[in-house]
C-alpha cells in the first residue's frame, strides 16, 4: 500500500481512480471557490454594518484577496515544480478554511480585510499545483475535457456559497455565513492528504520532464518567450476580468434593482451558475479536445469567439427590467463565457514542458487575479461611485457595461496567440 504523497508508478494510473483524483480536486477548487466567493453575497450586509461605499466593498471583495493570492502563488508554484503538489495542497485548504471562518469574528472593516488576505495567502497554494497535478493525471488528448471539468468547481463553488450563504446570512447573520462555508474545509483537507497520490511529473507527456534545475530567470524566459502561452494567458486574464466583475457584483446588483430577499437572489444566481455553467464548460471542453486534436490555431480562435460573443448577451442583460430576463440573458452570456474557458486552460498547459508547469499557471494566476479578482470588482466599484449622482440604482449596471470591452482586448490576445502556432506544431 503507498504511502499518502508517495509518487505513483510509471505505468498510467487505472482510469475510476485518475477520475476520482479529478473530483476530490474540482471539490478543493469549489471549496475554494465557495470562501471566496462568500463576501459577494454578503456586500450588502456589511455594507451596512460598517457604513462602507462601492469602492471600499470592492477593495474588500478583491484586492483584499487577490494581492496576497496572485503573489504568493508564485514562489509556492516553484515549490510545487520540485516537491510534492500533494501536501501543498493539504495546507492551502486548512490555511484558507480557517481564515474565512474567522471573517465572521471581524469587528471593523480593516479586521475583515486582514481576514480576506488571510483568504487569499491559503488558496494562493491551491490553483497552479492542482492544475499540475491534472495535467500529470490526463494526457494531451483528454487534458481539454480534464481542466474543464476541474474548472466546474467555481460553479459549484458559487451555487452552494450564494444558495447557501444566502439563506444562513437571512436567517442567522453575516458571520455565521462565514463560519459555515469556512469550517468544512478541514476535512475536505484530511481527505485529500490521505486519499490522493502524487503523480509521475510529465509521465503522460510524449517528452519527459527534464529534471528541475532549470534557474528561475530561465524558466521565466523560456515563458516569455513562449508566445503561445503568453497571448493565451494573456487573453484568458483579461477574459476573466470580466468574469470576476460580474460574479462579485450580480448579487448587488440584483438587489438594488429588483424586489427579491437576500435569499431569493442567492439562489436564482446560483442556479443560473448551475444550470448553464456547468454545460458550458463540460462541452466546450468535449469540443475544445477536437478542435485542439486538428489545430491548436483553430482551438484558440474558438476561445476568442465565444467571448467576443458574450458582449450582446450581458449587455442587454444589463438593460434589462426584470429579473427574469436578466437571468436569461445574463445565463446565455455565460454559457459563451464558459465555452473556451477549459480549451484556454489546456492549451497553456500543453504549450510549456512539464517541469514548467506549476510556474507557468501561477502567472497565469498572477496575471489573472491581480487584473480580474483585484482590479476588476474594484474598478466596477469606482465607476459606479462615480455615476451614482447620475444613474441611481443603474450606475452599477452601467460600470459592468463599461467592463464588458475587456472581452474584445482578450479576442484581440486569443488571435494573436493563434497566429503565433508554428505550422510544424499546428497537428498535433
Amino acid at each position: 500500500m503507498k504511502s499518502p504523497g508517495e509518487t505513483v508508478g510509471a505505468e498510467a494510473p487505472a482510469d475510476i481512480y485518475r477520475w476520482y483524483v479529478l473530483g476530490v480536486l474540482m471539490i478543493v477548487y469549489a471549496f475554494s471557490f465557495m470562501d471566496r466567493q462568500i463576501v459577494s453575497i454578503l456586500l450588502e450586509d456589511l455594507r451596512a454594518e460598517f457604513l462602507l461605499n462601492d469602492t471600499q466593498l470592492g477593495l474588500l471583495s478583491g484586492i483584499a484577496f487577490a494581492l496576497f493570492y496572485a503573489t504568493l502563488g508564485v514562489p509556492i508554484a516553484r515549490l510545487a515544480d520540485r516537491s510534492n503538489r500533494v501536501r501543498i495542497v493539504t495546507i492551502a485548504i486548512t490555511v484558507w478554511s480557517t481564515m474565512t471562518a474567522l471573517c465572521g469574528l471581524a469587528g471593523s472593516f480593516w479586521q475583515l480585510f486582514l481576514g480576506r488576505i488571510g483568504v487569499g495567502v491559503g488558496e494562493a497554494g491551491g490553483g497552479p499545483p492542482s492544475h499540475s497535478i491534472v495535467s500529470d493525471y490526463f494526457d494531451e488528448k483528454q487534458r481539454s475535457v480534464a481542466l474543464s471539468i476541474y474548472s466546474m468547481g467555481p460553479t459549484v463553488g458559487s451555487f452552494i456559497g450564494l444558495a447557501a450563504g444566502g439563506w444562513v446570512a437571512q436567517e442567522y447573520g453575516w458571520r455565521t455565513a462565514f463560519f459555515a462555508v469556512g469550517a468544512p474545509g478541514v476535512l475536505l483537507a484530511v481527505l485529500l492528504f490521505f486519499t490522493i497520490r502524487e503523480p509521475i511529473r510529465g509521465g503522460l507527456d510524449a517528452v519527459r520532464a527534464a529534471p528541475a534545475k532549470e534557474g528561475f530567470g530561465q524558466t521565466v524566459s523560456a515563458l516569455i518567450s513562449n508566445r503561445v502561452w503568453f497571448w493565451n494567458m494573456l487573453g484568458h486574464s483579461l477574459s476573466i476580468f470580466v468574469g470576476y466583475g460580474f460574479s462579485t457584483w450580480k448579487p448587488a446588483l440584483y438587489l438594488r434593482q429588483f424586489d427579491l430577499t437576500q435569499a431569493e437572489v442567492g439562489s436564482i444566481i446560483g442556479l443560473m451558475g448551475l444550470c448553464v455553467g456547468i454545460p458550458g464548460l463540460f462541452f466546450g471542453g468535449l469540443i475544445g479536445d477536437k478542435l485542439v486534436a486538428r489545430s491548436r490555431k483553430m482551438a484558440l480562435r474558438y476561445i476568442g469567439y465565444a467571448n467576443l460573443l458574450v458582449i450582446p448577451f450581458y449587455g442587454a442583460g444589463l438593460m434589462a427590467e426584470g429579473w427574469l430576463m436578466t437571468t436569461v440573458l445574463l445565463g446565455l452570456g455565460l454559457v459563451l463565457y464558459q465555452l473556451g474557458y477549459g480549451t484556454s486552460l489546456a492549451i497553456g498547459m500543453s504549450a510549456v514542458a512539464p517541469h514548467r508547469r506549476a510556474l507557468a499557471s501561477s502567472f497565469g494566476f498572477l496575471t489573472a487575479n491581480l487584473l480580474g479578482l483585484g482590479l476588476g470588482p474594484l474598478l466596477v466599484g469606482v465607476i459606479s461611485d462615480a455615476a451614482q449622482a447620475s444613474f441611481g440604482a443603474r450606475s452599477l449596471a452601467l460600470s459592468l457595461g463599461i467592463c464588458l470591452s475587456a472581452l474584445v482586448l482578450a479576442f484581440i490576445c486569443f488571435w494573436i496567440a493563434s497566429n503565433a502556432v508554428q505550422r510544424e506544431s499546428d497537428k498535433i
